[in-house]
């Protein structure tokens, strides 16, 4: 009687919402082409988020774990709600399990961090590996402000900040950095470069240009009080909440409501050198065909060409 108490529920869900509501499926992957690298993943609230880009060797949240997110060495946790952390030792342990040489390395913002360890190893203890076996994957502990280069990625450097949610929340905005030849010496034939180079001449500066933003989870307002965000060529942000009547809601929850994105794109406005502004983490309760209805009807024409929906 039970089953087919839960069958009746299961069909009965199925006529109110409709086939598309049951579409989202955290391990049928998302995938966007940009200029220097591809997003994969998958993001829709109360049920998973994840970004991998493999060109950049990084993976942003850990709400599931595909095989293709055991290659990638560094994982950025913006913050701990389940549906972005809950597989984040499942990466791991895969990894592990595959014979991977590399230890990855897992970035938890410090409000976190203490109780990360404390969760990783109840979490090893219940599977079954007695404590004097217990080994700590490598965790690197990240504050806000303060800039860090990914450990297999010297190239990439992290800036993380805090953002506003219903718990401790972390964005992250991601840089490279080259080395690019000094004003005076722009001018200069190629053979006193190599000269110059040669006799030990500094001719080149540090730099560091940013790639991508990734908002995590937070209040709408973190887009504008974060103005930095917008001299990323992509921003990741989340657009939680479509509906009018669902503004109080977005900040009860501690989310983003699409007038909230619109609100800053007014006040950044042509000042912002951001292409794309990629849109996730919508509410299930949206089918895929509501939320692209939504988003191009409410979107400025000005803005809609710089718009990716991740679905």
């Amino acid at each position: 009687m039970k089953f087919r108490f839960l069958q009746i529920n299961f069909v009965s869900a199925m006529k109110v919402l409709g086939p598309e509501f049951t579409s989202h499926n955290a391990l049928r992957q998302v995938s966007l082409e940009q200029k220097r690298w591809n997003m994969y993943g998958f993001s829709i609230s109360g049920l998973s988020t994840y970004f991998q880009i493999p060109e950049l060797d990084f993976c942003v949240d850990m709400g599931e774990c595909p095989i293709s997110a055991i290659s990638l060495n560094h994982v950025l946790l913006t913050h701990s709600h389940g549906d972005h952390s809950r597989c984040l030792m499942r990466h791991n342990s895969l990894r592990r399990m595959m014979n991977n040489p590399t230890p990855a390395v897992y970035y938890i913002p410090e409000p976190v961090y203490d109780l990360a360890i404390d969760l990783i190893k109840a979490e090893t203890l219940f599977e079954g590996v007695a404590e004097e076996r217990f080994d700590l994957p490598s965790l690197e502990c990240v504050k806000a402000g303060e800039r860090f280069t990914l450990a297999y990625r010297k190239d990439l450097e992290v800036y993380p900040f805090h953002v506003k949610h219903s718990i401790p929340s972390f964005g992250y905005t991601v840089f490279c950095k080259k080395k690019k030849l000094k004003q005076e010496y722009l001018e200069s034939p190629r053979e006193e470069i190599i000269s110059l180079k040669k006799s030990g001449v500094e001719i080149t500066n540090d730099v560091r240009e940013p790639m991508v933003s990734f908002m995590g989870d937070c209040l709408g307002e973190s887009l504008w009080e974060e103005r930095h965000i917008w001299n990323s060529p992509v921003v990741v942000c989340e657009c939680t909440f479509l509906d009018e009547d669902e503004m109080s809601m977005a900040r009860k929850k501690g989310h983003t409501h699409i007038e909230h994105l619109l609100v800053a794109l007014d006040r950044v406005g042509r000042n912002m050198t951001c292409q794309t502004i990629i849109l996730t983490h919508f509410s299930m309760k949206y089918s895929k065909s509501y939320i692209f209805e939504t988003v191009n009807k409410v979107m400025p024409p000005e803005f809609k060409e710089k718009i990716r929906i991740f679905l």
